[in-house]
């Protein structure tokens, strides 16, 4: 009896030393990612980007939901749903926000250690790399100096997408333009620690709803998503473009005012999946694989390896006339790329497709 206790002390006393070890590794995030914290439990782990928004979300609970309980349970306001990022959560959110954590509860195990440590190792492999980077810009121009458009301007639609234009008066006078974007780039570190790789697929992926505020001229009334007429449209492709940045940004970004100079997408291996859904497998492997780009044929078009992505509104400034009252200005969240790659053996060379 005394030797059958003691062989149950010691297995519990084994089970207690090693439960908290277990459980460090167990929510111990990979390099790039951290806690979500939706909750003081929630240890999914997430871009930097996504906790960011997860905390904004929580700050807003209280004005997107009823103001007092029905049976006990709080509902949301219309337009909004229950986040359920755990079992429980009725912070009210967008209902692009829901999908986000859904996703990401999925990617879960991947992305802690123990879950996600094999990313060097040889393979395919897949990682979600979160927006370390941002640079807004825009242009503008005024038509007449007597309209009354937003100055200084962008005011209150500071780092939102897309662009517009405003008509006033009885006989449509041209009044004022503008195109907006932002420059995104990824954190690369873990990808950076793999030597040898191919880079087989990136998806760029973001949340895209209307602008919560366009005032462009004083006197007038502008939905941020609308049609020519000033009625208010619904969006379906969105606002935003992808495009590939052709200066050094992150380093002299302050050097340059306005938009950043920038390629097309599609000459720069950039292609559209759907309306917030982005192919830039070429463009990525070119930034994180410089010898993968391949060698461009006498009189063909340029293609640049570029820094990072620009989102932006689609035409230039240009192409737009103020000659009637289009708006197509967006808010835009949770700007994340998965890469998918294979680690090769070290040393062995495989030439780009």
């Amino acid at each position: 009896m005394f030797a059958h206790r003691s062989i149950i002390t010691v297995s519990l006393l084994t089970l207690i030393l090693i439960a908290p070890v277990a459980r460090a590794q167990s929510t111990t995030c990979l390099q790039g990612y951290v806690w979500r914290a939706a909750s003081p439990a929630d240890v999914v782990c997430v871009t930097p980007q996504s906790r960011a928004l997860v905390a904004q979300e929580n700050s807003l609970a209280n004005s997107r939901r009823e103001a007092g309980p029905r049976d006990g349970v709080y509902y949301c306001l219309q337009g909004y749903v229950w986040r359920e990022a755990y079992q429980g959560d009725t912070v009210c959110v967008i209902p692009a926000a829901r999908d986000r954590v859904t996703r990401e509860n999925g990617k879960a195990s991947a992305r802690r250690v123990g879950g996600g440590k094999e990313f060097n190792i040889r393979g395919v492999r897949t990682l979600e790399l979160g927006m370390v980077n941002m640079r807004s810009g825009w242009d503008e121009k005024t038509y007449s100096s007597t309209c009354g458009r937003l100055d200084p301007f962008p005011g209150v639609m500071a780092n939102m997408i897309g662009w517009g234009q405003a008509e006033i008066g009885w006989l449509g006078d041209n009044c004022f333009a503008f195109v907006m974007e932002k420059a995104v780039q990824f954190d690369r570190t873990l990808l950076d620690q793999v030597p040898s790789k191919i880079i087989k697929r990136a998806i760029l992926t973001y949340d895209e709803v209307e602008a919560p505020n366009c005032p462009l001229v004083a006197g007038y009334n502008y939905r941020c998503w609308q049609n020519g007429e000033g009625a208010p449209e619904k969006k379906v492709n969105g606002c935003a473009v992808v495009r590939t940045p052709t200066v050094d940004w992150v380093r002299n970004g302050g050097a340059f005012n306005g938009r950043l100079p920038a390629a097309e997408g599609n000459r720069n291996g950039i292609r559209r999946v759907n309306p917030r859904t982005w192919d830039v497998t070429s463009q990525v492997s070119w930034q994180l694989v410089p010898n993968s780009m391949p060698l461009q044929a006498p009189g063909s078009p340029p293609a640049y390896r570029g820094f990072g992505l620009l989102l932006s509104g689609g035409p230039n400034l240009g192409q737009l006339t103020a000659q009637d009252n289009t708006v197509c200005l967006s808010e835009i969240q949770n700007v994340a790329l998965e890469v998918t790659y294979e680690v090769l053996e070290s040393g062995v060379f495989r030439p780009p497709h």
